[in-house]
C-alpha cells in the first residue's frame, strides 16, 4: 500500500491506496488460474505457528503451505517410485 498526500486549499490530507496492477509482486493471472480450493482444520495454535513461519519466510499463509505441501508430496513421490 502506498500513501497519497493531497494538498487542499486549509489543509494537508494523506490517504492509502491499494497497490496498482504494476506494483502488485504478482501476476493477476497466477492468481486467477488457482481455483481449486481445499479446506484445512487446524487448532488455533497450531494456524499461529504456521503464520509466523510464512511471514518469517516473507510469504502468504496460502504460499507457505502450498510449498509446504508440494515439497513433502514430491519426497512421497519419489519413495514410491523407488
Amino acid at each position: 500500500m502506498r500513501l497519497v498526500a493531497t494538498l487542499p486549499a486549509q489543509h494537508d490530507t494523506v490517504t492509502e491506496q491499494e497497490p496498482t496492477r504494476a506494483e502488485s509482486s504478482r501476476p493477476r493471472s497466477e492468481s486467477r488460474q488457482r481455483t481449486a480450493l481445499v479446506a484445512v482444520r487446524l487448532l488455533p495454535h497450531e494456524r499461529d505457528l504456521i503464520a509466523r513461519s510464512a511471514r518469517a519466510r516473507g510469504v502468504t499463509l496460502s504460499e507457505f503451505i502450498r510449498a509446504s505441501a508440494m515439497r513433502t508430496a514430491g519426497t512421497a513421490a519419489e519413495a514410491d517410485a523407488r
